[in-house]
């Protein structure tokens, strides 16, 4: 089984190599630009008993806003990776108040998306951490969050599936705007 440091290191890896592939291919249409802005809102709930001694998630919702940047990997433009970073307020009942300190999440996605048109429903996963703001102790474990959701034009909306090492589970309910359309597989090809 892989360290964590070696697991980041092949997604760098990856992620560094499937652009710099990617963009040779696209490179002959200088109207194609594959990377692009987003920025989601979006609601998580904790899954399931969250104040017992091994829960990692300490709270039991938050609120939040997530920036994305996604680079399209192929011309006919159904699969996309990216890097989202945010910030999210947590909230908890008056039984597990234990942290009301906001949640900072980083994740590297990969997505599919089904059809090459405005409208298209999309599946994905990413793998990141989260982690309690202003406290050492409160470093999650690595999540590992599948993803579901539709698209059209610059917006979307999705849920999520979360999953840490300890087995504690989040869902995640979001909408995001994009500053650019995601780019159609429309574009002439050429030999």
């Amino acid at each position: 089984m892989l360290s964590h440091i070696r697991k980041f290191t092949l997604i760098f890896f990856l992620l560094t190599l499937l652009p710099y592939l990617s963009f040779s291919q696209n490179k002959q249409n200088r109207y194609y630009n594959p990377i692009r802005f987003s920025v989601s809102g979006l609601t998580k709930f904790v899954v399931g008993p969250n104040d017992h001694f091994n829960s990692k998630y300490l709270f039991d919702h938050g609120i939040g806003l997530v920036g994305e940047l996604i680079y399209t990997l192929d011309q006919k433009a159904k699969y996309e990776i990216s890097i989202e970073a945010g910030i999210m307020k947590t909230f908890s009942n008056t039984d597990n108040s234990s942290t009301q300190k906001p949640l900072i999440p980083v994740t590297i996605n990969a997505y599919y998306y089904f059809f090459d048109e405005e409208f298209s429903p999309f599946i994905g996963v990413g793998f990141g951490a989260e982690y309690l703001h202003n406290s050492n102790k409160y470093l999650l474990e690595p999540i590992f969050k599948t993803v579901i959701g539709i698209s059209n034009n610059n917006l979307k909306v999705f849920g999520r599936w979360g999953v840490l090492k300890s087995g504690d589970y989040s869902i995640e309910i979001g909408i995001g705007y994009s500053f650019k359309e995601r780019p159609c597989g429309c574009f002439p090809q050429s030999n």
